[in-house]
């Protein structure tokens, strides 16, 4: 009987292909491998392996979804691998381990509970990236940079970076994740970067430049304006505006 193989990677995209490289070139078994992110309960009966992030190997990976199983599969590993849920690696794992044997007509099979859970994985963290990118709110420091606190379910700014870094590329630009203390740092006419273990500085942040003050102010009073009080209905607008985003949201602050 073999002994279970658990590859322990970092949580992030690059982690998540580099463990499965390690997975396919043990040629261990499918069937006696799995993929983990985070701390793992040590079991009588396993072995845990803890696999480096190497950028290359996770390429190569990602190449061979593409070419060899599809785009939209791509989509669906990619977004996957952003989730809160902590069974994503492994199901991207087992995901791709069909993929390659299927073909692109993987992604049709709703019907398996593998295919079907990364599809809602996905489907999670593609929804809530939507609602950031209406209700994400930069202000402008008084040193000119552009600057977005965000607290998001799912891990957003990679997707973000990619997003706003092509609508505001001659701008020098933060978003910072209180959550997970990560920020994206975009320098004008440059490409972005990620930097982890950051601690946003209040002082700094709370530093407001003039012209956004004076925006903030009409923002509001605009909001408040085209409000009708008499069709208010606070559930509907917790429904279209989650809460969770409110508290970085300048037309809501102190609401």
């Amino acid at each position: 009987m073999k002994t279970a193989k658990i590859y322990v990677c970092e949580d992030s995209l690059e982690g998540i292909l580099s463990a499965v490289h390690a997975a396919y070139m043990s040629r261990y078994g499918h069937g006696y491998q799995s993929i983990a992110v985070g701390d793992v309960n040590m079991s009588l009966f396993s072995e845990v392996i803890p696999v480096a992030t190497d950028m290359a190997k996770a390429m190569r990976v990602a190449d061979a979804v593409i070419h060899k199983i599809s785009g939209f599969a791509w989509h669906w590993v990619k977004y996957g691998a952003m989730s809160c849920h902590m069974d994503k690696a492994d199901t991207i794992y087992k995901f791709l381990v069909q993929g390659f044997r299927i073909g692109p007509g993987i992604t049709e099979h709703l019907a398996d509970p593998v295919v079907n859970r990364l599809m809602k994985l996905s489907r999670g963290v593609s929804r809530e990236t939507d609602h950031m990118y209406g209700f994400l709110r930069f202000c402008e420091l008084e040193n000119g940079i552009l600057f977005a606190g965000i607290a998001p379910k799912h891990h957003q700014i990679p997707l973000l970076a990619e997003h706003f870094s092509d609508r505001f590329p001659m701008e020098n630009w933060m978003i910072y994740d209180e959550q997970r203390h990560e920020v994206c740092v975009h320098e004008a006419g440059k490409d972005w970067f990620l930097a982890d273990s950051v601690t946003a500085d209040l002082k700094v942040t709370e530093r407001v430049s003039d012209r956004q003050k004076c925006f903030e102010e009409r923002w509001k009073s605009f909001y408040e304006t085209i409000g009708i009080k008499g069709r208010e209905n606070p559930r509907c607008r917790r429904n279209m505006m989650p809460k969770m985003y409110w508290k970085n949201m300048t037309e809501m602050t102190g609401k």
